[in-house]
């Protein structure tokens, strides 16, 4: 990867809130998640791997970072539907079947344009995102992770500014 792209990305990421770095990994998932139904196209074992792996270890992050206690019944059923998306995905992987990977898509997106809308309504509220705290070990997770995209991703992280 370019290394000014990679100072950019890791810039970007250590400077963002909570939501923007939430919905980064959304993001991200729902791209890996595309670019392996690519591979189930193109017949590509490697890349269906490496790219449900990629979702994986995000989905890993996201249950890791709940806070079960506090959460209630939502954090619960959060937590249930990234298991089942992990399960789905090992399916995918293990025994390639395609219709698994479009079930994880399917929730995958339909959890980051959830997401999404509700920063934007947080945002519309008057509220800033700036003004959240952001915690630190989080940000090496995700910059760990992101060591992983492709210099081919490069061009597909375009709408990454948005969150700025």
């Amino acid at each position: 990867m370019n290394p000014y792209l990679k100072q950019y990305k890791q810039t970007q990421i250590n400077t963002a809130p909570k939501e923007q770095i939430l919905l980064m990994l959304y993001d991200g998932a729902v791209r890996f998640l595309n670019q392996a139904k690519v591979g189930f196209a193109e017949k590509n074992i490697e890349k269906i791997h490496n790219n449900i792996t990629k979702v994986q270890n995000i989905i890993t992050e996201f249950e890791t970072s709940l806070d079960l206690e506090n959460g209630g019944e939502f954090a619960s059923n959060l937590f249930a539907l990234y298991e089942f998306m992990s399960r789905q995905l090992s399916i995918a992987n293990i025994k390639k079947r395609e219709d698994s990977l479009d079930i994880v898509i399917k929730h995958m997106t339909e959890l980051r344009d959830t997401w999404r809308e509700a920063v934007k309504k947080f945002k519309a509220e008057g509220h800033s995102l700036i003004e959240n705290e952001v915690d630190q070990y989080k940000r090496v997770n995700v910059v760990n992770s992101e060591e992983n995209i492709d210099d081919n991703d490069a061009d597909e992280d375009k709408d990454i500014g948005e969150y700025i």
